[in-house]
């Protein structure tokens, strides 16, 4: 009686069975990882028109941007989404939102830029943080506005002022003479 030699198709590998039996007969079939396998990217993004955003779904960093195992490694899913649409690498650049939404991943509301373009996009749409949303701010937009009226009402100097506020005489004077807090 003679036994027909099996080929690697006679086993089914996409099941653990089929892999197991394929091994047993001599296979080298590699161990497949356990675990979910991973939605599709544009399953997890809100879409709606073109025009609109596209809201990530799932989990945010601390600033809001939308996370997302991308590659092996994790990374902001705005830029997951430039990278899938455009099919170009862009390491070492930034993904930009032109309608400053971080969760959006419409690839029409992205731009690449430099840190430096980052930074001068911030400042024109006057985006960054000033005032009391400065982490650094020791004074409030109130003591600030009461310190130049005593100031100006010529009742003080800025030692006294800076003892009084808990500060350096150099902060004082750069909040009064609007070196400081300009924007008020």
């Amino acid at each position: 009686m003679e036994t027909k030699m099996k080929s690697i198709n006679d086993f089914n590998l996409s099941t653990k069975h089929g892999r197991s039996q394929a091994r047993k007969n001599g296979f080298d079939v590699p161990f497949q990882k356990q675990g979910p396998k991973q939605p599709d990217f544009w399953s997890l993004i809100d879409k709606k028109t073109e025009s609109e955003c596209w809201e990530w779904k799932r989990a945010l960093n601390r600033w809001g941007y939308g996370k997302f195992r991308f590659n092996g490694f994790n990374a902001m899913a705005h830029r997951v989404a430039y990278q899938l649409h455009t099919g170009t690498k862009i390491d070492g650049l930034i993904a930009m939102h032109t309608c400053d939404n971080p969760k959006c991943c419409n690839p029409k509301h992205l731009i690449i830029g430099t840190h430096a373009d980052n930074q001068h996009d911030k400042y024109f749409k006057n985006r960054q943080a000033k005032g009391e949303r400065n982490g650094s701010s020791v004074l409030t937009e109130q003591q600030v506005l009461e310190a130049r009226k005593i100031y100006k009402e010529g009742q003080t100097t800025y030692k006294k002022l800076a003892e009084n506020y808990g500060i350096s005489k150099d902060t004082m004077q750069k909040a009064v003479r609007g070196i400081y807090w300009k924007h008020i």
